[in-house]
């Protein structure tokens, strides 16, 4: 008779040793994994339902960070965290963010270079916790936070044309200390303007550019060329009759407070998320979408037109000469980056000559001049590696969802990407790499 074999650490008992081709131990391991509870959904939802209220408490650049941080603790506790095909590249850009970090020389700018990289590290949690929440998260849920975050931006943009010169006082800028609150930046950010006012010499009167709950109308201008879409998915998805109506008189309005932006990139950028969606829906063969898009299009361009916005823009455009502004800022900013080409800056600076912080204007430039060609380089591999993988989605949420990728690609080159911004694409990213590998179905 044969005597057990005492396991030693590393070695595998007689008694659990695979019988007809079973491992006894890996299903005592498959067990375990599938008792843990599940990952929640609220700190997802929280985030994303709670933007209002955190913009209000002047809470709102703080909140992703918060956020993730909780997430953070429940994927740690959860034990098992998987990475899906498409989501290692934005870790690599993590990694090379810190490196580029010791190109530091001042406190200050160590303060701006944390406050970024906090942003970034807690975009790639949200974006790791959803994949990792399959049971509890899905699709649904994230349009219904997204369309929470759109109908914030649309009301507080009306408020913003009816009241330009309102300014919120909200606790967290009453707690901040002074010193800090002085700063013009952190000011917009925890006591927010509703508009954007400005006049340029040689305007006849202000131009009152909607920008709440952001600091800049520009900013506010990319977060509509993202969301108005969700919005309009979220309204497809809407299974009461009157919910679809609410949405699409809601999505009447927002025009309104779109075209005081006066954003030629924001009609920019949803000229190339129609034009994306009409080539994908001829290669499917669904020839009435893309006319009915086209439609749209045709009907969205007759209103820019009829409403006074196009000869606003080109107003504006005469007085300020922002073309002009941005080829000289995208000039020195070149000409910076040359000097350390492989670490970039670390933080946006203020040019001298210019008056203006190089690497602010489109946040492909950012990257560019605070992580260097590196940091710009395994961006893109993440965007444009997300968008690869995930175009074999065909379904109309799956084409709808890929586009938003697509158009960041073109739209990062000119309008800066501000947290809120940068969590919706990357979430939108997060769901076609999960729904491409776990083979789920984007309806």
């Amino acid at each position: 008779m044969s005597v057990p074999v005492l396991r030693a650490r590393g070695t595998v008992r007689e008694r659990d040793r695979p019988a007809h081709g079973i491992d006894v131990r890996a299903s005592r391991v498959d067990a375990v994994r599938r008792s843990r509870p599940p990952l929640p959904a609220w700190p997802l939802l929280v985030l994303l339902h709670g933007f209002p209220l955190a913009w209000a408490a002047g809470a709102a650049p703080f909140v992703t960070v918060a956020m993730a941080g909780v997430m953070g603790v429940h994927l740690i506790l959860h034990g098992q965290v998987r990475l899906v095909p498409g989501l290692l590249p934005w870790f690599a850009f993590l990694a090379w963010l810190l490196v580029s970090g010791a190109v530091m020389t001042s406190p200050m700018q160590a303060v701006g270079f944390v406050q970024r990289a906090a942003d970034l590290v807690a975009v790639g949690i949200v974006m790791l916790y959803y994949v990792n929440a399959r049971t509890t998260l899905g699709v649904t849920q994230l349009l219904r936070g997204f369309f929470v975050v759109w109908t914030t931006l649309v009301v507080l943009g009306v408020l913003a044309i009816l009241f330009p010169e309102v300014r919120l006082t909200t606790p967290i800028g009453q707690i901040m200390p002074g010193a800090l609150v002085e700063n013009e930046l952190v000011r917009d950010l925890v006591s927010p303007r509703l508009a954007e006012v400005q006049q340029p010499w040689g305007a006849e009167e202000p131009y009152n550019r909607p920008a709440a709950p952001f600091p800049y109308a520009n900013a506010w201008g990319m977060a509509y060329v993202l969301l108005t879409p969700l919005a309009v998915l979220t309204m497809r998805h809407a299974r009461r009759r009157r919910s679809r109506v609410a949405i699409a008189a809601l999505v009447g309005l927002s025009v309104w407070p779109a075209l005081e932006t006066s954003n030629r990139g924001m009609l920019l950028g949803l000229a190339v998320y129609v034009g994306v969606l009409t080539v994908r829906s001829l290669a499917q063969g669904r020839g009435r979408d893309a006319l009915g898009l086209l439609a749209a299009a045709g009907i969205a361009g007759g209103v820019v037109l009829w409403s006074g916005a196009a000869d606003a823009m080109l107003g504006r455009q005469e007085v300020s000469n922002t073309t002009e502004g941005r080829e000289s800022i995208y000039r020195a900013t070149l000409d910076k980056v040359a000097e350390s080409p492989i670490f970039g800056w670390a933080t946006p600076e203020v040019d001298p000559t210019i008056g203006i912080a190089l690497g602010t204007q489109g946040y492909a430039w950012t990257l560019l001049y605070c992580y260097g060609v590196v940091g710009l380089l395994l961006f893109a591999w993440f965007l444009l590696g997300s968008v690869l993988r995930t175009r074999t989605l065909t379904s109309p949420t799956g084409v709808a969802l890929h586009g938003l990728l697509v158009t960041t690609i073109v739209t990062v080159w000119f309008y800066g990407l501000g947290v809120t911004q940068l969590t919706v694409v990357c979430l939108v990213a997060a769901a076609l790499l999960r729904a491409r590998h776990d083979e789920e179905e984007l309806a």
